[in-house]
């Protein structure tokens, strides 16, 4: 999704595509004159592209599968061609920053639709971990619904300042990029979000960072299930199969690995437990016992 090459607090960032709050987005661009479908791949998509809007394509290489109907494209280098296209524009923007403002308004009540009062939501857990995190904060994720909800919450300022799997969305890669984020910029507080299948693929990961020295800090959606799963079966008609896990005890499981652990069950909870991120010595695994209703609401 190129999270993070534009942004989040510019007046005029307004949302990351098919994440949560998603039909937000498409109705933005439904409205739209033009899409400039910038270095995009459709592999990204998980709605079908049904709107209208007149798209045009530049990338490196030529639109030939129309995911995403394109009538024009200019192919070569994304960033030169954007320059050019900004130095040949003329005309007036299609919403000026309060319509901006408003849609982000709109936009961020999608995203909390379905809380569940007094209980410790998705949506909080992504807003308390970013409020938690320091500036140049690293964030990486999983697979599952927790990622849909990350994708979106997470406000990021800068490019490669989160890593996220998409295409073919390979679970158990939270953790392992979060140990490779922090070797590689040492300099950054490192933070993954990930939900309790994925973490469990690749939970013993945890030890070679405790071993390496490296303080990072994963927060596991705990929710004893494959969300992501169970809710696409339950769309089709389908009894929840093969989709429920017994809980784990991830504070022993940190403790056997020489981490920190805590748990915590309540936006109080977690903001406790996540204090002081950016200053940790050791790594940290928060096991977050979330309440899954507000999944069901969004997706």
């Amino acid at each position: 999704m190129a999270k993070g090459t534009f942004p989040e607090d510019h007046p005029y960032f307004a949302g990351v595509l098919d994440m949560a709050g998603h039909r937000v987005v498409w109705d933005l661009l439904a409205g739209a004159d033009l899409i400039l479908a910038a270095g995009f791949d459709p592999v990204e998509l998980i709605s079908p592209w049904e709107i209208a809007t007149p798209v045009l394509h530049l990338d490196t290489t030529p639109n030939t599968d129309q995911v995403y109907a394109s009538a024009h494209e200019l192919v070569g280098h994304v960033g030169a061609i954007l320059g050019w296209l900004c130095a040949q524009w003329r005309g007036e923007p299609r919403w000026d920053g309060a319509e901006v403002a408003a849609h982000r308004a709109r936009l961020r009540a999608a995203w909390l639709a379905g809380r569940a009062e007094g209980r410790l939501n998705p949506s909080d857990v992504v807003t308390i971990a970013r409020e938690a995190a320091p500036p140049g904060t690293i964030m990486t994720t999983d697979v599952g619904s927790h990622k849909i909800m990350a994708g979106q919450v997470w406000q990021a300022s800068s490019s490669r300042s989160v890593l996220i799997p998409n295409g073919l969305s390979a679970m158990g890669f939270g953790v392992p990029a979060a140990i490779a984020a922090r070797l590689t910029r040492p300099d950054r507080p490192v933070v993954a979000l990930v939900g309790d299948g994925g973490f469990a693929m690749a939970a013993s990961e945890m030890r070679i960072a405790s071993a390496l020295g490296l303080p990072v800090t994963v927060v596991v959606f705990a929710d004893n299930s494959l969300n992501r799963i169970e809710l696409r079966q339950q769309l089709m008609g389908y009894p929840p199969t093969a989709t429920r896990m017994d809980g784990m005890d991830l504070v022993a499981l940190a403790e056997a690995m020489d981490c920190d652990g805590v748990r915590a069950d309540s936006p109080a909870g977690l903001e406790k437990a996540l204090a002081g991120l950016g200053a940790r010595t050791r790594p940290l695994i928060v096991e977050a016992r979330i309440d899954t209703a507000q999944y069901e609401a969004q997706f």
